[in-house]
């Protein structure tokens, strides 16, 4: 206990009253003396401090979530250790606790909902940062309202672990059952490691007492829990709230989060987000399939996808998988042991018929060791699951005691989190060859200087060529392009400009880098491709070699033949049935650069081409007029055949005038012209009056309603400016004004978590919005060069962008919540360059006792400085 009064932490907090006490530790109501503000200060028992090492982790853990920055999570402030033990200070947050709400019965999926897709985000953040909860339950959740309406908050992190593996290779600790009976984990339960996806476990034991008002086992005691846990099977949600029948996808989901395996729930929080965000989206209730009896398994649901299966051993090269879901009625999941794209191990792929000899080929490192069950390797093995047949037969899922069958994979069926659509593109993989040999005989700072080179190289050329970057890690680039044409270019320019800088430095410093290419349908998400073709191109990845550009027939028959000669490298079996699919390389030249030097080639037509284009249709108007011209003259009696040049000059005069003199006049009497000006000279008001004059009908087109949202947007009406935008049908969507689009950044900045907003910024054309916000980014700041910033961050789609720079840009802001915002993301970053502009943040003085990005920007220097 600490007495009223007392101050801790170098005098920095005042201790006002016990708030409470729990399991963990005592809860206190204090001040920052400093600021005056609230904080509430948790003192952990010592007990849980069990080992010294615990306490550097600790600390190390409270670093990391003081820098999460998430609406969702109760932010950390300070950390540190008193005589009556280790505490942590967190932001005092009045609100309901949702324990106390759930006391009155379940919560409508209407208002779960929302809840729960806002704590997946939250869980999210902190799992980016590498922490894993261990206690989630509604004790641990409040309910605060705000303009917004109501917020859902995670806190208490007082048994949270960092997701590291420990010398022994296991997460967490093990053999320790801590945090909530009532909402452990198997894992927890039975003392075995812990990674994020137990936290998933947790999380759909809250969402199943959210939506029922009851628990997924019946206890009583803490000890019965525990076993429950561990062994039994949960009541289906189903029959504990039979008012559910309409959310199918939402019970199916809940029940998939409780599965014993690990492996079989979603792979992570982001795709918790994706799956609750897309059934927050407004659609026709989905039946519920007829329940069965207790403890048998339901019917196939309408919406159903898998998810990776992480592999127990670790993937031999140096990729990474780069897959989630694929919306199929059914999937195989295979079993351990498979590489990291599906199929079998790198040692027992069959070898590619007529491919060049194996012999020539780098050798590939052998698997690892197995990690222990449960555990999610600390290295960049990741998998990907070998999706059935699109027309595969449906079969009823097997119960989750079934044994597996005779060829050792099980049938499982889970509710789909992808949303979108599917598109034929094409798929780019780069991996550098012998990259885990080579890492593990090199320094930490050898390895991080490789792959800032290999970046700097090869990042740029994916934007050059309209590719879009859909995951990274380490060596591994995932890229997505619309055009196969481009993105065999943009092979070639990788292959010329690696051999570039291959020709001048060291043979430890070359990048032997292979590039594997597949065109077929895929489901690109944020942060995802999903869809067999990974697969392909993974197998083409086994048998591609350095310096090379390989491709598979799909990909030969769509490209157009410009960019150079191929030949014919053999081919290697396709996923699922074994035929076999031709493989194509580009042919290299004999000496020099590989392919001409094509990084060096302008993406863009030729002037005199795009002069052409731009010109067709004045030519043909001009054609037109001087065909009339000439028609007048002639009924005039003119002789046109001995003058024609005079006809000609005469009908390009009357071009001329027609079209200034046309193009004057539309532009003066479209509804929209004064408006414009108005805005232009900054009277939006009397802009709305103008629109407001216009007919009903007008009111209804496009861009009228443009127009509009921009005035409101000026006005800061920002709730109409939306309800304008989403009248807007898809063609309009897709070529919006740029004025639109800088006042849709601007209100990003204001509110990055506005679902409203996000959800309308969905439905965009991608291409656009990125084009537009990377030239908004990339201006002095300004709300909407901020708003921009963070919108591309979000969709993690800032390849090309210095984001150091950017945020030392935003600490001169006036806004302090940006100003703090872009401190704490420099420490996530955690670049030195920024720490001088911190030190003067940190420097700058205060209005009073407020804080205006001071206190973040002082953390920041810590982190950075102690790195």
């Amino acid at each position: 206990m600490i007495n009223t009064g007392s101050l801790v932490l170098d005098d920095r907090f005042r201790v006002l009253k016990l708030l409470g006490t729990g399991g963990m530790g005592e809860v206190y109501l204090g001040e920052q003396v400093s600021l005056g503000r609230r904080v509430a200060i948790k003192v952990l028992h010592s007990d849980l401090m069990v080992h010294p090492s615990m306490i550097e982790r600790f600390k190390r853990e409270a670093r990391m979530l003081s820098a999460v920055d998430h609406p969702a999570v109760v932010r950390v402030i300070d950390y540190g250790e008193t005589a009556a033990g280790a505490c942590i200070v967190m932001e005092y947050v009045e609100g309901e606790n949702l324990y106390d709400v759930l006391q009155q019965g379940a919560l409508s999926p209407t208002r779960a909902l929302p809840l729960l897709h806002q704590l997946a985000e939250g869980l999210a953040a902190i799992h980016d940062r590498g922490i894993i909860h261990r206690d989630i339950k509604p004790e641990n959740v409040l309910l605060t309202r705000g303009p917004r309406g109501e917020q859902a908050r995670l806190l208490d992190f007082g048994i949270a672990r960092l997701m590291e593996a420990d010398k022994a290779g296991n997460l967490s600790q093990v053999g320790l059952v801590v945090g909530t009976p009532e909402y452990l984990s198997p894992e927890q339960a039975v003392g075995a490691p812990v990674d994020a996806r137990s936290d998933l476990y947790s999380f759909g034991a809250l969402a199943y007492r959210m939506l029922s008002g009851q628990l997924p086992f019946p206890g009583p005691s803490p000890t019965q829990y525990v076993a429950q846990h561990a062994s039994a099977s949960p009541t289906p949600l189903i029959e504990a709230a039979p008012t559910l029948s309409g959310h199918a996808p939402l019970v199916a989901l809940v029940m998939q989060l409780l599965r014993k395996d690990p492996q079989l729930r979603l792979p992570s929080a982001h795709a918790l987000v994706e799956a609750l965000g897309a059934m927050s989206a407004p659609a026709v209730p989905t039946p519920f399939p007829q329940v069965l009896a207790s403890g048998t398994p339901f019917p196939p649901l309408p919406s159903i996808s898998r998810f990776p299966i992480p592999s127990s051993t670790p993937p031999s090269s140096g990729t990474l998988a780069f897959a989630e879901p694929v919306t199929v009625e059914q999937t195989e999941i295979s079993p351990a042991g498979t590489s990291a794209f599906g199929g079998p191990p790198p040692s027992e792929s069959p070898a590619p018929r007529n491919a060049r000899s194996t012999s020539q080929a780098p050798t590939r490192a052998t698997p690892g060791r197995q990690l222990p069950e449960g555990a999610v390797s600390p290295s960049r093995a990741f998998t990907v699951p070998s999706p059935s047949p699109l027309n595969a037969t449906r079969e009823e899922p097997k119960p989750e005691s079934a044994e597996p069958s005779s060829s050792g994979s099980q049938l499982v069926t889970v509710v789909g989190a992808a949303s979108g659509k599917t598109r034929n593109l094409t798929l780019m993989l780069t991996d550098l060859q012998g990259y885990t040999e080579r890492t593990s005989r090199q320094t930490h700072e050898q390895n991080a200087r490789m792959l800032e080179t290999h970046d700097r190289l090869l990042l740029p050329l994916v934007r050059d060529y309209n590719g879009r970057l859909v995951q990274k890690r380490g060596d591994a680039l995932l890229v997505v392009f619309s055009s196969p044409t481009q993105a065999v270019l943009c092979g070639m320019a990788m292959q010329d400009r690696l051999w570039r800088h291959n020709q001048q430095c060291g043979p430890d410093e070359q990048l032997p880098v292979r590039v594997c290419l597949h065109t077929g349908e895929v489901l690109v998400t944020r942060d995802t491709v999903i869809g067999e073709p990974v697969e392909v191109v993974k197998a083409v990845e086994q048998v591609a070699e350095a310096g090379d550009v390989v491709f598979t027939g799909s990909v030969n028959l769509a490209r157009t033949r410009v960019e150079g000669d191929c030949e014919t490298c053999g081919d290697v079996p396709l996923p699922g049935t074994n035929e076999p699919l031709p493989l194509y390389r580009c042919r290299r030249a004999s000496e020099g650069l590989p392919f001409g030097g094509q990084d060096e080639v302008s993406m863009r037509p030729p002037l005199k081409d795009r002069l052409d284009t731009a010109m067709r249709p004045v030519l043909a108007a001009r054609d037109s007029v001087v065909w009339a011209a000439k028609t007048v003259v002639q009924k005039s009696g003119a002789r046109v055949r001995s003058h024609p040049r005079r006809a000609v000059g005469v009908g390009l005069g009357v071009f001329v005038l027609l079209g200034v003199g046309t193009f004057e006049w539309a532009r003066r009497h479209e509804p929209t012209y004064a408006a414009r000006q108005l805005l232009d000279e900054g009277k939006a008001n009397e802009a709305l009056k103008l629109l407001e004059e216009l007919p009903k009908e007008t009111k209804k087109e496009a861009r009228v309603l443009q127009v509009r949202a921009r005035a409101l947007h000026e006005v800061k009406r920002h709730t109409e400016e939306l309800s304008a935008l989403n009248t807007l049908d898809a063609a309009a969507r897709e070529s919006l004004d740029e004025g639109v689009l800088d006042g849709l950044a601007a209100d990003f900045g204001e509110d990055e978590n506005l679902k409203s907003l996000r959800k309308f910024m969905a439905t965009l054309s991608k291409e656009q919005v990125k084009e537009r916000f990377e030239e908004l980014a990339e201006e002095d700041f300004s709300p909407r060069q901020w708003g921009a910033l963070r919108y591309l961050e979000a969709m993690q789609s800032t390849d090309g962008l210095d984001l150091v720079k950017l945020y030392i840009q935003a600490l001169a802001s006036k806004d302090c919540a940006v100003r703090a915002s872009a401190a704490r993301r420099l420490e996530g970053l955690g670049d030195a360059k920024a720490v001088a502009a911190l030190e003067e943040l940190s420097r700058t003085p205060r209005v009073g006792t407020k804080n205006c990005g001071q206190n973040e920007a002082r953390n920041a220097l810590d982190t950075l400085t102690k790195k």
